[in-house]
């Protein structure tokens, strides 16, 4: 499929029928504004700053079709599509919903052009005689390290490479974004923790619901704007 038919695909998603129109002058987004059919589109060809991040998001998107294909572009972008819809016509929800979809595109891409490092083969750990008949309880911070991991793996995969790629550019992680649990991923995962505590705010990871509301926290516009550096987004 050639580039420029994957783009009539993503610019259909935004205005489904399109006619031939102009919109007010100076906007001009990837989609045909006489076609404009939600508050959300309506909003975009009236702000030419709008339709102008638009385009951009949209070039971000043509990337991440080139890094993982049509298929697979297409689930992350519906997601931020719905998101986008549900501004309405709020013009400051509009601009943060195609920033986002810009920074998660690009995370995504990034991501793609990755090299899957293949963890080394840990050897088995010797056994050790138990010193009674029940196992030792873990500990509250094994608790949390494997709550943390559940938490993770339970997400797609798509996810779970969003957050690390979240993680990597607000400067959180060294290792890849492979969506692969693992050391750098938990450390990473450990510095937002302690950096949120810093800003007031807490999680409770001893629980699978705190789990999934960090992660939801990592994957959100606050987290975008307040841990990212302006040169990541």
């Amino acid at each position: 499929m050639t580039s420029a038919t994957r783009f009539t695909l993503f610019a259909a998603a935004l205005a489904p029928a399109l006619a031939l129109s102009s919109g007010p002058a100076g906007a001009q987004p990837s989609f045909d504004c006489g076609a404009a059919r939600t508050a959300t589109e309506r909003a975009i060809c009236a702000d030419p700053d709008l339709a102008d991040l638009e385009r951009n998001m949209v070039a971000v998107y043509e990337d991440l079709v080139t890094g993982i294909g049509e298929a697979r572009a297409r689930r992350i972008a519906d997601i931020q599509l719905e998101r986008r819809q549900a501004c309405e016509g709020d013009t400051a929800c509009i601009e943060r919903q195609l920033l986002t979809s810009i920074g998660i595109f690009r995370a995504e891409t990034r991501a793609a052009a990755s090299p899957q490092v293949v963890p080394p083969a840990q050897p088995a750990p010797s056994v050790q005689p138990a010193p009674s008949a029940q196992a030792e309880a873990p500990s509250p911070a094994q608790r949390r390290s494997q709550a943390l991991q559940d938490g993770f793996v339970a997400m797609p995969e798509y996810r779970r490479r969003n957050v690390q790629g979240r993680l990597r550019d607000a400067g959180l992680l060294a290792g890849p974004i492979d969506g692969i649990w693992g050391r750098a991923s938990e450390a990473g995962v450990e510095a937002v923790l302690r950096q949120v505590r810093e800003r007031g705010r807490g999680f409770e990871v001893a629980r699978p619901e705190g789990v999934a509301a960090l992660y939801r926290f990592i994957d959100s516009d606050i987290f975008y704007y307040d841990f990212l550096p302006e040169a990541a987004r």
